[in-house]
């Protein structure tokens, strides 16, 4: 699993959290990054949106 960006505003720089409070079902796009140092949360930007989203496996049935 990649590491999550550093914080671009505290000076100790702690990792970001992924944010899903508000993922829904066909809102999986709405995730933020969340610093629990300063409370701040930030859009991921399109590369971190290609590394830290993960696709759920769709289950395969046969065809009839």
């Amino acid at each position: 699993m990649p590491k999550p960006p550093s914080c671009p505003q505290c000076p100790s720089r702690p990792p970001l959290w992924k944010d899903t409070s508000r993922t829904a079902p066909g809102f999986e796009d709405r995730w933020r990054w969340y610093c629990t140092y300063c409370t701040r949360r930030w859009a991921p930007t399109p590369e971190h949106r290609l590394r830290f989203t993960f696709f759920p496996r769709v289950p395969q049935h046969p065809m009839r």
